[in-house]
């Protein structure tokens, strides 16, 4: 009986050496360590969750792997994403110059009578243009009378068309948005607005190059009371 129970709890010990030595194979990661206790990954690696030659660090004491930023070595958390390389914006500046002009300029959207979204064709970015010399009334933050007249015409003839892009001396309002004269083949879409009687004339210095057109435009649109001026 003596026997039995020795060989018993030698077959217990035994078992329990082998699972401990197959759950320590089943996590060891080979490879000397750094003093940060991290190592780079060379064998087996998607085995362990990580790519070829991705240093990592093991936590202390324990086979755990820590990720860490490829850049920083830091250990990743969820507040910590990896780094990823930086995007360098488009340099609008080399495109939108001071009386410059822009063909082939793709009207996206339309937010109102004189304010819309165009796509650059250089560079494919989008800007918001303000029209420069002409104000439409309101339409978004309130409606004025005859705003959404304004801004349905707007839309009715830029939306999705394409369009050139003028620019004058200043080049963006206070608001950050660019300042251009728009021209639908020959024709000056900012004086059409005024001359139909969907806006006023708005002259801000230094912008005023074709100033003249749209005063004459206005006073046509008073005398033969088209649109605003109807009453």
């Amino acid at each position: 009986m003596k026997k039995f129970h020795l060989f018993l709890r030698t077959f217990i010990l035994l078992l329990f050496v082998f699972f401990l030595s197959s759950s320590l194979t089943a996590f060891a990661h080979p490879g000397a360590k750094d003093k940060n206790n991290g190592h780079t990954c060379r064998t087996n690696c998607a085995k362990y969750g990580l790519k070829d030659g991705e240093y990592h660090l093991h936590k202390p004491g324990t086979n755990e792997i820590i990720r860490v930023d490829q850049k920083t070595r830091k250990p990743l958390s969820s507040k910590t994403p990896v780094s990823k390389p930086a995007v360098k914006a488009p340099v609008i500046s080399k495109v939108i110059k001071a009386n410059a002009k822009i063909q082939n300029v793709k009207v996206t959207r339309v937010i109102d009578g004189d304010t819309v979204e165009v796509l650059l064709p250089s560079n494919k970015t989008v800007i918001k243009v303000r029209l420069i010399g002409v104000n439409t009334p309101e339409s978004t933050t309130k409606i004025e009378y005859y705003g959404k007249e304004a801004s349905a015409y707007t839309k009715k003839r830029l939306l999705h068309k394409t369009v050139t892009l003028e620019f004058d001396v200043g080049l963006k309002d206070r608001y950050g948005r660019y300042l251009a004269y728009i021209w639908i083949g020959k024709e000056l879409f900012n004086e059409t607005l005024v001359k139909s009687g969907y806006a006023n004339v708005m002259t801000i210095q230094p912008n005023v190059k074709y100033q003249s057109k749209f005063i004459a435009g206005e006073r046509y649109a008073r005398q033969n009371k088209k649109g605003l001026w109807k009453k």
